[in-house]
């Protein structure tokens, strides 16, 4: 896990998690941090991406940079959103969470993707399929797209599976931004977790940050933030 921290002076304090392949480095990762680093000092989560245990490799490295910061708001993209949906955090004042990655909904029956995922491997040998910008947003890149990963292991698959499986409850301060075309993970997760009212519908890819509807809800966001679901 990498943690790079974006201080302009700001009093508050937000963790920021990134999702699976994201990068500071990407274009539009560094759009948002710009415009939270506005109102917040930004430590910006980097996952690993070929892990074999979303507990020991996601949940804890963040559960244990998050307790040496005493009070802060929590934003998490994606797979970042499954981490912190896991994690006791304490010192959390709101959590907004984009497209976070509380299923999915792959394009095969139950029993064949339990199947593979039960294979004892742990190489990333299962081609993640040649993703468009369109299904990531319209304003990705070709480095961002080049980054991301291009295949994805039994054993990653398995714990993922398992962490959906076992989400706790969501926690009252938290709110949802998503779009029901998501084609990443599965929107009708986040509908069974949180209450419409908590959840802020926007039309673009996975990655509002990435979507040209990002500058019509960066500032519900960055509200949402600092006020949790009144915000919306």
């Amino acid at each position: 896990m990498q943690v790079r921290v974006y201080d302009d002076g700001a009093e508050d304090d937000c963790l920021f998690v990134l999702g699976w392949g994201n990068r500071c480095r990407h274009e539009n990762v560094q759009w948002l941090v710009d415009r939270v680093a506005e109102r917040y000092r930004v430590h910006a989560v980097e996952l690993p991406t070929h892990i074999t245990d979303v507990q020991r490799e996601w949940v804890d490295p963040v559960r244990e940079y998050a307790a040496d910061i005493d009070e802060f708001a929590l934003l998490a993209h994606s797979a970042g959103g499954l981490t912190t949906a896991h994690a006791d955090l304490d010192g959390v004042t709101n959590r907004v969470y984009l497209s976070p990655w509380w299923a999915s909904d792959f394009p095969l029956p139950d029993p064949v993707v339990d199947a593979i995922a039960s294979l004892p491997v742990r190489t990333p040998c299962i081609p993640t399929g040649n993703i468009e910008a369109e299904t990531i947003g319209d304003l990705a890149t070709d480095a961002q797209l080049a980054d991301g990963p291009d295949a994805a292991s039994p054993a990653f698959l398995r714990t993922t599976r398992r962490a959906h499986a076992t989400l706790p409850p969501a926690r009252e301060n938290a709110v949802a931004f998503c779009t029901l075309t998501d084609e990443v993970v599965d929107p009708r997760a986040i509908g069974a977790r949180l209450p419409a009212d908590r959840i802020r519908l926007y039309d673009g890819g996975h990655e509002l940050f990435s979507s040209s509807a990002r500058t019509r809800h960066v500032d519900t966001v960055l509200d949402a933030l600092a006020e949790g679901p009144s915000a919306l």
